[in-house]
């Protein structure tokens, strides 16, 4: 027996939800849902909540339907998966056992099993007993720029096409750049554009960058492009919003270290020639040298996103590789500094780097 236990997992949490209502809704309608469908959440941050949790999962499927009927279960938003504290637990590796077990043994003909989760451990006996016994659908988000900015790109000028709008490609960048990837904020951000617009039914740059609300990672991305352009002010307002959003200083200076490695490396491929700028974008060399050089990198700066490849072409100009080398050390130093010194706080040894890495250029004589 097959298909009556479904994992719906991965990083886009919107369409993992989605898709799991739309699996529990086609095995029973809404007018059957009071009767027939028990909701378990499983959005667990503690060791009890995820034994609790478990728990009522393997009891639910283990209790047959009202008047023997169907039954269908939905463990929902089981967060806790790939939590290693929780999952090292004793209780819960018994349970999560028990369920594995049942799922081997399989549920009968009318009992249903639906599991809807951020993430789940590949290599678990408990996911390998849902893969064989039912179906698995993973929903993520890819952490490569190159591969999800195509993806989200494609699905907001879906959305807009759906309801009669239409973007010009100025415009439909400048979106994804605002909203990230996440399906759930994107949907968000066009149906907010769409009442804004009304009969109006183009969209332009103007638009976007008026209406559009800048997600957590857009506003990262404002950050790092303050700082490349030694925008003080800006980046100074950017990582105190940052802050206030909880975002760690550790994690800002590790973006920060990353934004000038990219830096010095387009610089590297701007002085080896292997690129010239039209405006914002970027036109790669046809180069023997090139080719080869790149095919032995992780991460082929030729597949990330004209728009991304052109800012840091751009920024990369603006200095010299020992000024870029330079600032880079900076960073480097202040993030070992907050490691080892708890003296002083974290955000006024970043604003004091930012004041550093912000200076603007020596004046000639």
């Amino acid at each position: 027996m097959a298909d009556n236990v479904y994992l719906f997992y991965g990083n886009d949490e919107y369409l993992v939800g989605a898709n799991a209502r739309k699996r529990v809704d086609a095995l029973c309608p809404e007018v059957e849902q009071s009767l027939v469908l028990e909701v378990i959440d499983g959005s667990a941050a503690k060791i009890d909540d995820a034994v609790a949790a478990l728990d009522q999962c393997v009891a639910a499927f283990r209790t047959v339907g009202l008047f023997g009927g169907k039954k269908v279960v939905w463990f929902r938003e089981a967060s806790f998966f790939k939590n290693k504290v929780i999952m090292k637990n004793e209780r819960v590796k018994r349970l999560l056992g028990e369920l594995t077990s049942d799922i081997k043994a399989g549920l009968a003909d009318d009992q249903f099993l639906i599991i809807s989760a951020p993430d789940v451990d590949k290599r678990s006996a408990f996911y390998k007993a849902v893969n064989t016994a039912g179906e698995v659908v993973e929903y993520a988000i890819s952490d490569r720029d190159y591969e999800a900015r195509p993806v989200a790109l494609k699905r907001a000028v879906t959305l807009f096409k759906r309801e009669g709008f239409a973007l010009d490609s100025a415009a439909a960048d400048a979106f994804i750049e605002k909203t990230g990837f996440d399906t759930r904020q994107i949907m968000n951000e066009v149906e907010k554009m769409v009442l804004y617009k009304g009969d109006d039914k183009r969209i332009v740059l103007a638009d976007v960058q008026m209406i559009t609300s800048a997600s957590g990672e857009a506003i990262a991305w404002d950050f790092t492009d303050a700082v490349a352009e030694r925008k003080l002010g800006d980046a100074i307002r950017l990582f105190r919003q940052l802050i206030f959003q909880k975002e760690s200083p550790i994690r800002l200076i590790i973006a920060i270290e990353s934004l000038f490695q990219n830096l010095l490396r387009f610089r590297e491929y701007s002085d080896a020639g292997w690129f010239r700028l039209n405006g914002n974008r970027i036109q790669w060399s046809s180069d023997t040298e090139l080719d080869e050089y790149f095919s032995e990198l992780a991460d082929d700066p030729r597949k990330m996103h004209w728009f991304r490849a052109g800012k840091f072409a751009n920024q990369s100009v603006a200095y010299t590789a020992r000024g870029l080398a330079a600032r880079k050390k900076l960073v480097v130093d202040t993030h070992e500094r907050m490691l080892s010194e708890g003296s002083i706080p974290h955000a006024l040894m970043f604003e004091t780097l930012l004041a550093k890495l912000c200076a603007p250029k020596p004046k000639r004589r």
